[in-house]
């Protein structure tokens, strides 16, 4: 069954490869709503697709009764993922500064008055030793900097070499989640930089359906307590085939 699961999603990279850069860009296009809305849904389940293609798409919309909070963070997420894209097209490269300026972006204008009063702030490492996620993971916050620089070199030394690997991208995400290195925002950020780190390596992006969270955050929760990051690859490459599924005939 793993070796099918490959073998299929190889097939769809390679066929993702294959494809003329004007039909993956337009891909893309489509892509951001549904992307932005399952990564905001995971975290707040009143949301409703047509709202998220009104923000993507027109940059407004009509008729909303909900939480005005889940607006700010679902055009943040739009946001963030334009920052992302241009970013690691110009530069396939991660940095710490990069990542606390996607994750300022994915948080802008909504951390709660509880941690603004801490002092925590969007765009900066945490003060306090915030936890989070069903394993409550996350590390103490004297030791942020140091584990993500580390994470962002061995990142970037995959980068490098330039090849195409679900692994690294996989790994970025699970161990920057294990980190928690913010008091908000973890799970989107991660999200954001791993699709960012696929594209930069000329992979197809990933959305990780909100239906599928209970998956998503087990597969997470054995890299934490394990460190065996196969069951959330394989976890990924499960989402990448429903992500794409007949869209790139």
């Amino acid at each position: 069954m793993a070796n099918e699961l490959k073998e299929r999603y190889d097939a769809l990279v390679a066929t993702w490869v294959a494809l003329p850069e004007e039909r993956r860009e337009a891909l893309l296009g489509d892509f951001v709503a549904d992307y932005v809305y399952n990564s905001e849904k995971i975290e707040n389940g009143d949301l409703e697709f047509s709202t998220v293609r009104d923000i993507v798409e027109r940059d407004a919309l009509t008729n909303y009764t909900g939480d005005a909070e889940v607006l700010v963070e679902t055009r943040n997420l739009k946001l963030s993922w334009d920052l992302a894209r241009e970013k690691l097209a110009e530069d396939p490269c991660l940095s710490e500064e990069l990542i606390c300026q996607a994750q300022g972006l994915v948080t802008m204008g909504t951390y709660s008055e509880r941690l603004l009063r801490a002092g925590e702030l969007p765009g900066t490492f945490k003060i306090d030793n915030y936890v989070g996620g069903p394993a409550r993971v996350g590390i103490p916050a004297v030791e942020v900097p140091h584990a993500v620089g580390t994470l962002a070199d061995e990142v970037n030394t995959e980068l490098e070499e330039g090849r195409r690997s679900l692994t690294i991208a996989a790994y970025l995400h699970a161990r920057l989640f294990a980190i928690h290195p913010f008091a908000d925002g973890n799970g989107r950020t991660a999200r954001l930089l791993m699709n960012g780190v696929l594209l930069a390596m000329g992979m197809p992006p990933i959305v990780i359906r909100a239906q599928d969270h209970a998956a998503y955050h087990a597969g997470l929760d054995i890299f934490h307590l394990e460190g065996d990051l196969s069951p959330f690859r394989r976890f990924l490459r499960s989402e990448t085939l429903l992500t794409w599924d007949g869209l790139l005939d």
